[in-house]
């Protein structure tokens, strides 16, 4: 699917509903697996956005990453996680995240050893350079701390001091979960930024130009001021936001 991009106060947006993703156990949002598309492989320094199913007493066994920078959001049930950096298990819940600078190589799992099925979003970011320190961290976030407001959970170098978690890459990520009809939620785009809008649960809209139903998303170039707002009783996104690049996918 070509990009086609339109224009509105400035901003340039484009919206991909979850019918347009690849339909599986996993929704790849970009080329990944035994789906390819030449035209959708990455967004900026996005370079995959799997919406994983991982059944009980299922998930990936032991396997290396390297050069990649990785971000686990557990959406539902319980995701268990090991890296050979730290040699320990540690298990997730809902709202809770992980952070792999897979850099110079690592070996991690991440498995489901609970009986009931379990959801997280497996979001890779390419590093800055190669060869960089293996770092391991995670943060168990509650539920308040993201609820009918936007909550930074994942930062750059520049930004330690405003998130828990941070990669070595340029790039941010925000969640909200919002349950309250009349809640607003805003978020700014400044110029030379960019955006990966994904809404996993629930319906939200998003200033009258997009509603994003379940698995939609939204890549917008900059400035936009954006206001979020329910659709539906409920509404679970992630904004992943990062430098623009003349070069989209």
């Amino acid at each position: 699917m070509a990009l086609q991009y339109r224009q509105i106060d400035g901003a340039s947006l484009h919206y991909l509903p979850a019918s347009d993703r690849h339909p599986a156990d996993t929704y790849f949002h970009f080329s990944f697996a035994n789906y390819y598309n030449p035209e959708n492989i990455n967004f900026g320094v996005l370079r995959v956005l799997n919406d994983d199913g991982v059944v009980p007493h299922g998930g990936f066994d032991k396997h290396p990453h390297r050069n990649m920078e990785i971000v686990s959001y557990v959406v539902s049930g319980k995701l268990t996680h090991w890296d050979s950096a730290t040699d320990v298990e540690d298990t997730l819940e809902r709202g809770h995240v992980q952070t792999v600078s897979a850099g110079a190589g690592v070996w991690h799992s991440e498995l489901n050893k609970h009986d009931e099925a379990c959801r997280f979003l497996q979001i890779w970011i390419l590093p800055p350079a190669n060869g960089l320190p293996v770092r391991y961290e995670n943060h168990k976030f509650d539920a308040s701390d993201r609820l009918n407001k936007l909550l930074h959970i994942v930062g750059n170098p520049a930004s330690r001091e405003d998130a828990p978690l941070h990669l070595n890459q340029d790039v941010n990520f925000y969640v909200s979960e919002m349950t309250d009809l009349a809640a607003r939620v805003s978020f700014s785009l400044k110029a030379g930024r960019q955006a990966y809008i994904n809404n996993f649960e629930g319906a939200v809209d998003i200033d009258g130009v997009a509603t994003l139903h379940e698995r939609d998303a939204l890549e917008i170039i900059g400035p936009a001021e954006l206001t979020f707002s329910l659709a539906d009783k409920s509404a679970h996104f992630i904004i992943i936001e990062m430098a623009e690049t003349r070069e989209q996918h």
